[in-house]
């Protein structure tokens, strides 16, 4: 499967990143899939409520996740994935990632922001069996 973003959903990704540098930034992707695709028509940044170690851990409020869920459903779409920066660190996910990814039906886009400037954005797919993430295609439509 493949992710599509615009080019301003990818550009509201690094902006993020780059204003919450140096600690971890996250958010939701609202979307459908169509023709085997997720197809994100929205991208959403969430505050980041985690209490220690923040340059390398991000936490979302389960009552955003809710409203955001609602706010997809009321216009016909779905969180269909999840982005978060890596300071000072590639956009490869961790193992601490793979713990905590909810979804295997989910996009993970990580951006890599590297003293404050957001570079190169990546997608992540889980297997079914959890065992590790894949890369997926960003198609920029």
């Amino acid at each position: 499967m493949s992710v599509r973003l615009t080019t301003d959903h990818l550009e509201t990704i690094r902006q993020h990143g780059e204003r919450t540098f140096p600690e971890e930034c996250g958010g939701l992707l609202l979307g459908v899939v169509e023709n085997g695709e997720r197809v994100i028509r929205d991208v959403l940044p969430l505050e980041n409520i985690r209490k220690d170690s923040r340059h390398n851990r991000v936490e979302l409020n389960p009552l955003d996740y809710a409203k955001a869920e609602r706010e997809a459903a009321k216009r016909d779409l779905g969180v269909w994935g999840y982005y978060h920066s890596h300071p000072n660190h590639p956009a490869i996910p961790s193992g601490f990632d793979l713990d905590h990814a909810p979804f295997v039906e989910w996009s993970y886009l990580i951006v890599s922001v590297r003293d404050g400037k957001a570079e190169e954005v990546r997608a992540w797919t889980v297997r079914e069996d959890r065992s590790q993430f894949d890369e997926e295609e960003i198609i920029n439509a």
